[in-house]
């Protein structure tokens, strides 16, 4: 403790961090790397630090958090951002346990129902998600005035398609705050680190340091061949290659029992959640009969955590996760249940399950180590081909293996599979183990980050001139990688498709601008003639080496729709040309939606608006529905190829529907995956069980769940763009108030699974639809009925499965408390008049 306590105390700390970290974190000293970063940090210097998982970049953050909050800047605000969810859990947990010993507030923002908007800037320390951060400046892009410190983790993620350019354009515009808040960024090693430093003005902290030593390996034909050791030792020692005792046809079964002779535990990543799931079988009946016959008390624990999941599974995969996890092994993948994840991550924390089978995307998320780590699959399905994971995905899921707390030494081996495994083990440990990690590249450019983000500048951001924007994007990541000129072209081209959808509007031109030339213009007169007379061609560019593009499917580019496409010539704009956004653009931005998404649902509701006054075609839930699942917000369902058939499900589902489409997919399989989506929606409303919908449609119940958070969003965006949308000019207003009530309810009707005759029951805390669906089968159509129920009903109701006596009691106190509330009226505060405020009779 003396370490740290001094080092704490010379940092003027309160004495309760020195105290707190040691008693409940049981940190004592410090090492390398956090002793190497702690110098610019408390200097309150901006740092990039690329360091290893488990060694001590969280504890970088939280000290820096606290040095600008109490030490130097008392008052002041702090931002954690995290790029998932559940991160953001964990870190909002410990800065939660610190900040209490320091009397200061810790908010949590990620975009969940119910999540107390208002209040989470007012915190001290704001964990949130990137896109959490970006919705809540575009809302009031002065809050952040105040803040003194932020902290970007796993940043390396700035290179994901997804989250990297919100994560890129959040902390452009940190950069640019008058304030100039500390940057404090946490990586994994990432190619080009000098690079992201230089954009963040940040002092690079570079380590291959580990608490524990990594032996990274590869294994063909059941052989561990050991190939590389990260250590604190200079000199660190190989040990010879050994051979693991088991069939060869099932190698992950010989990891396993050898994982657990050494009283381990074991992560395996697979490529497909099929993957998952039929491994985690295979191994969990292996290991159920290993140890019946080695008469072990291995599983006791773990059939306690699979009961549990078997008592609340509502689906054939939560029984069969049940099943899997009662023999110590469980799956882990994105079509889990949230509860299922909580109870599979603190069932492995805890060493009670000693398997995790895991997709990729676990390794970008919670913090779940264990001894050995073994990568199985180093190739994924990916826009039509089986393509390899790149090294720092790899190098992720590698960094999983070793627990300071329980082990000398982490192990990550990778699987050789097929024909010549000891040649393609070779392979693998050149890419994989001694390759150079790929650079960070920003996504930025891609269309839909480009015209999302370009429209939300120009609401909420500030920018109104074509140089002030050109200026912003040029100090982007992006912008400094290629340089302006790579730019020019794609920003003039949105640009004018946004006014095309009347999302900006161009307000004249600053006279103060010059028209400044294109910086290729002074290039002319050494370029030979062929290439001048390209340079004018649509596509071509006479600049750096162009952006970074990858082949799309589906939605991408917003003039690939043919009604959209205004030109096929880009139109240079002048340097000075002023843009403001429009009410329906800044509704839009503020919706936080996708422009191309907002364009499809206005075109769409206006055609609703259009049937409806004229009476000559339906609209129905169902092609509401459907609407929203055409938008690039919406992540449809695939179509199987069997969908694809004329007399499949799907194809004679979307027949039936066919005069109700408001907007429809170019593509039929497009279509029929959007045809699916809204089925499964359908289905889940109409109060179809989740095992039913699964059978039919094979879906998990975390892609319904997920699938209904999306289109609840938006169905209210559709709503909020209809009420906005001055297309009819003021007509036709009692048609649009009519669809604006038909969204409310379609809306509240995915979102609680059920008929629109039991949305008064759901909005009961503790009742779903179930519960819901009970009382309606006994007479309680009302919350209010609860209280008119005879003895015996209410007897009938306590004895029921999936009730008991303390859920009933506390309902008909709900209600009693809702009705008292309601009847008995109470001075208002805010109908007391202000001092000199005009009494009005």
């Amino acid at each position: 403790m003396e370490e740290v306590a001094t080092m704490l105390k010379s940092n003027n700390f309160p004495e309760e961090v020195a105290k707190f970290l040691h008693s409940e974190w049981g940190i004592s000293h410090l090492f390398p790397p956090q002793k190497e970063a702690l110098k610019p940090l408390m200097e309150g210097q901006n740092a990039l630090i690329c360091i290893p998982t488990a060694s001590g970049k969280s504890l970088l953050a939280y000290l820096s958090i606290i040095k600008q909050t109490i030490v130097m800047k008392p008052g002041t605000q702090a931002v954690y951002i995290v790029p998932l969810k559940a991160l953001a859990r964990e870190k909002y947990e410990d800065l939660k346990a610190l900040s209490g010993k320091l009397g200061i507030r810790v908010s949590l923002g990620v975009g969940d129902a119910g999540e107390d908007g208002r209040g989470i800037h007012r915190a001290d320390i704001m964990v949130c998600t990137s896109e959490k951060l970006d919705s809540m400046i575009r809302t009031n892009n002065s809050f952040l005035s105040n803040v003194s410190v932020v902290i970007a983790d796993e940043f390396h993620l700035l290179n994901d398609v997804s989250r990297g350019p919100t994560l890129e354009i959040n902390m452009t515009r940190i950069l640019q705050l008058p304030n100039k808040p500390q940057i404090v960024a946490l990586s994994a090693t990432v190619g080009n680190a000098e690079a992201l430093a230089s954009w963040l003005n940040a002092k690079l902290v570079e380590s291959n340091w580990r608490p524990i030593d990594l032996e990274y390996a590869t294994l063909a034909q059941l052989e561990v061949e050991p190939r590389l050791v990260q250590s604190q030792n200079n000199n660190p020692h190989l040990k010879p290659p050994r051979t693991l005792s088991g069939p060869k046809s099932s190698p992950s079964w010989a990891v396993l029992k050898d994982t657990i002779a050494s009283n381990g535990q074991l992560l395996i990543f697979v490529g497909t959640r099929k993957s998952a799931q039929s491994e985690a079988k295979k191994l969990s009946e292996r290991l159920n009969k290993f140890v019946i016959k080695e008469d072990l008390n291995l599983l006791d624990e773990a059939k306690e955590v699979g009961a549990k999941i078997k008592s609340n599974a509502t689906s054939s995969m939560g029984d069969e996760l049940g099943n899997v996890i009662s023999g110590g092994v469980a799956f882990h993948h994105a079509g889990l249940t949230s509860f299922q994840r909580k109870l599979i991550e603190e069932g492995f924390r805890q060493r009670k399950i000693w398997a995790l089978i895991a997709t990729p995307t676990l390794a970008a998320g919670v913090n779940l180590p264990a001894q050995r780590v073994l990568v199985r699959d180093v190739k994924r399905w990916d826009g039509g081909f089986m393509r390899p994971l790149p090294v720092m995905e790899v190098r992720q899921m590698m960094g999983r293996a070793g627990r300071p707390q329980y082990d000398k030494t982490g192990e990550a081996w990778i699987l050789a599979k097929g024909n010549d495994q000891f040649e393609l083990a070779d392979d693998l440990s050149a890419r994989y183990i001694h390759g150079d990690v790929e650079d960070v590249v920003s996504k930025l450019s891609h269309e839909p980050a480009l015209r999302f983000h370009l429209l939300s500048m120009i609401a909420n951001g500030g920018l109104e001139t074509r140089k002030e924007i050109g200026s912003f994007f040029f100090s982007t990541f992006l912008g400094q990688s290629y340089g302006d000129i790579a730019l020019k072209e794609q920003i003039d081209e949105m640009l004018n498709w946004l006014v095309d959808q009347r999302f900006i509007r161009s307000i004249g031109i600053d006279k103060k601008i010059d028209n400044e030339t294109d910086l290729v213009e002074d290039w002319d007169d050494e370029i030979p003639e062929w290439a001048l007379a390209a340079k004018s061609s649509v596509g071509v560019s006479l600049s750096k080496p162009t952006l970074p593009t990858e082949a799309k499917f589906g939605f991408s580019k917003a003039n690939a729709y043919r009604e959209l496409n205004h030109s096929n010539q880009t139109h240079v704009i002048h340097q000075g040309t002023k843009y403001k956004a429009t009410d329906i653009g800044s509704r839009v931005s503020t919706l936080y939606i996708d422009p191309l998404s907002a364009s499809i649902l206005l075109k769409g509701m206006r055609r609703a608006v259009r049937r409806r006054v004229r009476g000559t075609e339906p609209v129905t839930a169902f092609g509401l529905t459907h609407l929203v699942t055409r938008t690039p917000d919406f992540f449809a369902m695939w179509a199987k190829s069997s969908d694809l058939s004329p007399d499949s499900e799907v194809s004679l589902k979307s027949s039936l529907h066919y005069d109700e489409y408001l907007d429809k997919a170019v593509l039929e399989e497009n279509h029929l995956g959007q045809v699916k989506s809204a089925w499964c929606l359908e289905m889940w409303m109409e109060e179809f069980d989740l095992r039913v919908i699964e059978k039919k449609l094979g879906v998990s119940p975390g892609d319904i769940y997920y699938r209904i958070d999306l289109s609840t969003w938006l169905l209210f965006a559709s709503r909020e763009l209809l009420r906005i949308d001055d297309v009819f000019a003021g007509h036709h207003q009692h048609t649009i108030d009519e669809l604006s009530k038909e969204l409310d309810l379609l809306r509240q009707r995915i979102r609680s699974g059920c008929k629109a005759d039991l949305l008064d029951l759901v909005s009961l805390k503790g009742v779903g639809r179930a519960r819901a669906r009970t009382l309606a089968s006994m007479g309680v159509r009302q919350p209010s009925q609860l209280l008119s129920m005879s003895k015996n009903q209410v007897s009938k109701l306590k004895s029921l499965r999936g009730w008991g006596p303390k859920i009933v009691e506390n309902l008909i106190e709900q209600v009693k408390s809702y009705k008292v509330n309601h009847l008995t009226e109470r001075p208002r505060s805010d109908d007391e008049p202000l001092p000199g405020e005009e009494h009005l009779s």
